[in-house]
C-alpha cells in the first residue's frame, strides 16, 4: 500500500512542476512515507530525518501512517518535520506544499476522510510493466497487535468501475501486469453490492477482461474472509497469477483468539486444503508474528508444526512488537526478547529450507 501512495504523491507533485531526485542531499524537500506497523520500522524514519535533515534547511514532510499515529507530537518528536500528512489526506499534499513553503508555518493534516477518487488517475507508475491499484483503504478487523485501523482509518471500497477504469488506463499506456491492493482484499464487496461494488472474484472477472493485460494477481487475503469462490475464480480466469498471500500469524488457537484472527488453526489447514485442490500448484505466502504477549513455547511449536506441515512457499516473519493505540499494547510484552530471537530464528530456518526444497523440486519436475 506504501508504494502505491508515494507512486500517487509522486504523480501529484510531477503534475504542479515538481522534480524528482534520486539524491536526497540534492533535494529541497524530503518527504517520508512511513509504516507504522513495526517499532523498528518508525525508529529507522526518526534516524533517517535528523540525519537527512542535517546542513542546509530542507522542507520536510512526515507523510503516511506515522503521521497520523503521531500527529501534532511529530512536530516536537523531530522538530524539523515541517508537514505531517496522514494517509487520508495526501490527495492534497501540494497544497500543503504550498502552505509551507510560502507561508513558511507547520501543516499538520490528518483528518480521516475518503481520499479524492481522481488522484488514482494520475497515470504514474515507478515501473513500465507492472502497476499496482488500490480497491479499499483501512480495515475492519481490528486485529488485537495491529495499528493499520487506527492510522488508515476504516474499510473503505473504491467503486468497481473506477478501478476497472484505472486499470485500462495503465494497459492503455504499456502496463501488462496489474496487482490489485488491499488490507483485506477479500472483504471488497463482502457485505454486499452497493455503491458500485461487487464480490472480489466478480472485480477479478471485470479487470481480467481488459485487452493487453497479461498478469493479474492481489494482496493481502484475510483468511476469515477468503471463500471457494476466490479461488475458483483464480483457477478459472487465465491472466490471474496462481498465487495466494494469505496470514497465519500462528498455529496456536489461544494465541489466534488473543490476536481476534476470528479463525482456528483447524479452519486454516482447511482453507489451504481447500485452496490446493481447487488452483493446481497455486502458490501460497504467509505472514507469521512470533513473542505476542504470553507466547508460550507450546503455542510457538504449534505455529512451528503449521508451518512446517503447510509448506509455504514463502514466509514473512516477525519479531512481536507493541504498537500504540492497539488492544495487545495494553498487555504486558512479557516473552523475553532473547526467546523472540530465537523464535524468530527456528522458524526462520525452517521456512528456508521449505523454500528451498520446494524451488529445487520446480526445478527437476
Amino acid at each position: 500500500m506504501n508504494v502505491r501512495d508515494s507512486e500517487v504523491v509522486k504523480g501529484l507533485l510531477l503534475a504542479e512542476g515538481y522534480e524528482m531526485t534520486d539524491d536526497p542531499k540534492k533535494a529541497d524537500i524530503l518527504l517520508f512515507n512511513t509504516c507504522s506497523v513495526r517499532q523498528h520500522a518508525e525508529d529507522k524514519v526518526w534516524s533517517e530525518i535528523g540525519r537527512l535533515g542535517r546542513g542546509k534547511r530542507k522542507t520536510i514532510g512526515l507523510l503516511g501512517c506515522m503521521a497520523q499515529n503521531y500527529k501534532k507530537e511529530a512536530f516536537s518528536r523531530s522538530p524539523g518535520v515541517d508537514i505531517v500528512c496522514g494517509p487520508s489526506e495526501i490527495d492534497n499534499i501540494a497544497l500543503y506544499l504550498e502552505e509551507a513553503l510560502k507561508k513558511q508555518e507547520k501543516v499538520l493534516a490528518v483528518r480521516e476522510r475518503p481520499r479524492a477518487e481522481e488522484i488514482y488517475h494520475a497515470g504514474f507508475y515507478e515501473k513500465k510493466d507492472h502497476a499496482y491499484i488500490v480497491v479499499s483503504e483501512g480495515c475492519d478487523n481490528f486485529c488485537s497487535y495491529c495499528v493499520v485501523p487506527y492510522v488508515r482509518g476504516r474499510l473503505r471500497h473504491r467503486p468497481a468501475d473506477a478501478i476497472v477504469r484505472e486499470a485500462r488506463a495503465a494497459v492503455d499506456a504499456g502496463i501488462s501486469r496489474i496487482t490489485l491492493l488491499g488490507q483485506n482484499v477479500s472483504a471488497y464487496g463482502a457485505d454486499g453490492a452497493e455503491n458500485g461494488v461487487c464480490g472480489f472474484p466478480e472485480l477479478l472477472e471485470k479487470v481480467s477482461k481488459i485487452k493487453g493485460l497479461k498478469s493479474l494477481s492481489f494482496i493481502t487475503s484475510h483468511p476469515k474472509d477468503t471463500k471457494k469462490e476466490l479461488f475458483e475464480a483464480m483457477r478459472d480466469i487465465p491472466v490471474v497469477r496462481k498465487y495466494l498471500h494469505m496470514p497465519a500469524q500462528s498455529g496456536s488457537d489461544r494465541v489466534l483468539a488473543m490476536m481476534n484472527r476470528g479463525y482456528t488453526a483447524k479452519i486454516y489447514r482447511e482453507l489451504v486444503d481447500l485452496y490446493r485442490s481447487i488452483v493446481y500448484n497455486g502458490e501460497l505466502s504467509s505472514d507469521f508474528i512470533v513473542g505476542f504477549p504470553t507466547e508460550s513455547e507450546e503455542d510457538f511449536r504449534a505455529t512451528y508444526e503449521l508451518a512446517k506441515d503447510v509448506r509455504f512457499d514463502s514466509a514473512f516473519i516477525f519479531k512481536y512488537s507493541a504498537r500504540p493505540h492497539t488492544k495487545a499494547a495494553q498487555l504486558a510484552d512479557d516473552v523475553p526478547q532473547a526467546t523472540k530471537k530465537r523464535r524468530h530464528a527456528e522458524l526462520l530456518e525452517l521456512q528456508k529450507n521449505i523454500s528451498q526444497s520446494l524451488k529445487k523440486h520446480a526445478k527437476t519436475a
